[in-house]
């Protein structure tokens, strides 16, 4: 909602809304982000892990090589893993280009000598944020993930067809790129509620001319109702752990990563991202979850046809938004010169 739309629905002031939401803004990062299907904008989300030995440079020179891409928007390195291996998580906005097939070159090249990375990348077919404050009392969090988790994930697999996967966008496939869409939803990603004013200077900070007032107005209508959905992002609050959750299962369509879509709005703070047989759950915890009984809880929801990697993970060593990969996508297109992308 709408801070207006908010103070309504309390029966409170706009002013007491207005005043809540700066201390919000100040204190824990409160903004209203945008959930994107890039598949309508003519991009593609690769996302994928790659595990190598701990006492080698080979990830060290994969994750160099992921930092000088300016498609790449995450990379995410172990501190600790469950399988003692080296490991780095990472996501990449590519167009269905040349750009597409270059890139899965690169990944084969480090697969193969002198590397002899194992690599694990797919295209995401869907992609979800989750917030629940429910379990937060200001303070402390009351999340648990002893055997009550078990119980209630275990229970949802009977369900799975049935349930709903809350706030999942599912990525589209088109091959259409338009240069005002990519500005549109690369502004609505960092700021939902994003004015006409604004979407304006974000297409002066790309150098593309703006339209027309009214035009911007129509684009921002159109985008939040075909291609974004909204949801909450907060920063410090009790959340110092980062899990990331690497699931590889036998299946195409698997039921554990329907299942994690649609249990995922039960954790503190999740990003869920699947693709075909991958599945990948980004979880910020509080300080009294253990990781190695997340890892058998969820190994033990796999069962025989799933391989789970678990991983303590530092913070987003890369973690841009769409506007740094359209800047990268149309300031080559503007000059016809090809980019570092080589």
């Amino acid at each position: 909602m709408r801070q207006s739309t908010l103070a309504d629905e309390l029966g409170v002031t706009r002013s007491a809304i207005n005043q809540l939401w700066t201390k919000l803004q100040r204190d824990y990062g409160l903004t209203i982000r945008g959930s994107i299907d890039y598949g309508k904008l003519g991009l593609r989300v690769l996302f994928g892990w790659a595990r190598g030995p701990g006492m080698s440079d080979v990830i060290v020179k994969f994750s160099r090589w992921l930092k000088s891409n300016s498609l790449v928007t995450r990379l995410t390195k172990s501190m600790m893993s469950s399988t003692l291996d080296e490991m780095v998580y990472f996501e990449a906005i590519i167009p269905l280009d040349e750009r597409y097939s270059w890139f899965f070159k690169q990944i084969e090249r480090f697969r193969k000598r002198p590397y002899s990375l194992v690599i694990e990348t797919r295209e995401a077919m869907s992609l979800s944020h989750h917030l629940n404050l429910g379990l937060f009392d200001g303070n402390n969090w009351s999340f648990s993930n002893d055997f009550r988790l078990l119980a209630t994930i275990d229970a949802a697999k009977g369900y799975v067809d049935i349930l709903p996967s809350v706030g999942a966008v599912t990525q589209s496939k088109s091959s259409t790129i338009i240069t005002e869409d990519l500005v549109t939803a690369a502004a609505l990603e960092s700021d939902y509620f994003v004015t006409a004013t604004k979407l304006a200077q974000t297409f002066e900070r790309l150098e593309i001319k703006p339209g027309a007032g009214r035009t911007l107005r129509r684009k921002i209508a159109k985008m939040r109702e075909e291609i974004v959905q909204p949801f909450v992002h907060l920063s410090n609050i009790g959340l110092p752990q980062k899990l990331i959750v690497c699931i590889k299962t036998d299946s195409e369509d698997s039921p554990l990563s329907r299942v994690l879509h649609a249990q995922a709005s039960s954790l503190p703070k999740a990003r869920v991202i699947s693709g075909s047989k991958l599945t990948v759950l980004d979880l910020e915890a509080p300080p009294t979850v253990d990781w190695l009984t997340m890892t058998q809880i969820l190994t033990n929801l796999a069962g025989n046809t799933s391989e789970i990697c678990t991983f303590i993970a530092g913070r987003n060593e890369i973690e841009t938004q769409l506007e740094s990969v359209v800047s990268a996508i149309t300031s080559r297109t503007s000059s016809g010169v090809t980019d570092s992308w080589r």
